[in-house]
């Protein structure tokens, strides 16, 4: 069995740090949205505008499972 030994001291400090992080990844995703979910072919054929609307739609999908497990 393993054990965890704790300093009260520390905890407050890593809450800190876990808040930080959580900010920051927060903001990192929230500047990328617009960029990724709107991605533009890079020519007009079919396949490019495919591969486009491939990456927009993952990118929503993970801007919504984001945003569902910032909630």
């Amino acid at each position: 069995m393993s054990f965890v030994i704790v300093l009260h001291d520390s905890l407050p400090v890593a809450a800190a740090d876990l808040t930080r992080i959580c900010s920051t990844l927060n903001s990192a995703n929230a500047a990328a949205a617009a960029q990724t979910t709107s991605v533009v072919a890079a020519a007009s054929d079919e396949v490019s505008t495919a591969i486009a609307a491939l990456f927009s739609g993952h990118a929503q999908s993970f801007q919504e499972l984001s945003a569902r497990a910032a909630a």
